[in-house]
């Protein structure tokens, strides 16, 4: 409508994840694989570690959650994995030092390939995109395509990539204590 373009030339793809590499898989063994304990809850986070995608947002949830019930935070695993990029480039060490300020044990690990990244998603109780902006959602499509739901902020393609209620729950807003309940 905003350019006047025929309907007819137009296609509209909706997100997609190669389903060869992101499917279920053994839950069990892929925990098991990754050293996490049967009570452990796992929260992962995938993705750039920068601003725009507020990987900082999960670090204060998870203190408030630790604060308001320290015996459930003393099950949760906060997993991140991805690398600084962008404007994170400029202090890549702002998320470790937000964790360790705030008290929240965090483990960091490298961006990975396909099949790894595959484990971690299958052994992940939840994956969390809290992203300010996010055009298509692709680490959205690929935990849910591992059978992990998602808890992702309701902006952008997210709420495309996420049925809420269903494969996952959208989040409104950027409020730590909103994330924390969530």
């Amino acid at each position: 409508d905003l350019y006047d373009a025929d309907p007819h030339l137009v296609d509209v793809v909706l997100p997609g994840v190669d389903l060869d590499v992101f499917h279920d898989r053994d839950r069990a063994a892929a925990r098991s694989a990754l050293g996490y304990r049967p009570e452990d809850l796992v929260v992962l986070f995938v993705g750039r570690i920068q601003p725009l995608k507020a990987p900082d947002l999960l670090v204060r949830a998870m203190a408030l959650l630790a604060a308001r019930d320290p015996q459930l935070a003393g099950r949760v695993r906060r997993e991140f994995c991805g690398g600084p990029s962008g404007s994170g480039r400029e202090h890549p060490s702002a998320l470790s030092d937000l964790a360790a300020d705030l008290g929240v044990a965090a483990q960091f690990h490298a961006p990975t390939d396909r099949t790894r990244l595959r484990q971690r998603y299958a052994a992940a109780d939840v994956v969390v995109v809290p992203s300010h902006s996010e055009s298509f959602g692709l680490v959205a499509v690929e935990a849910q395509a591992c059978g992990t739901p998602v808890l992702a902020a309701n902006v952008g393609g997210l709420p495309v990539a996420v049925a809420d209620g269903v494969s996952g729950t959208l989040v409104d807003g950027h409020e730590p204590g909103t994330w924390a309940n969530a």
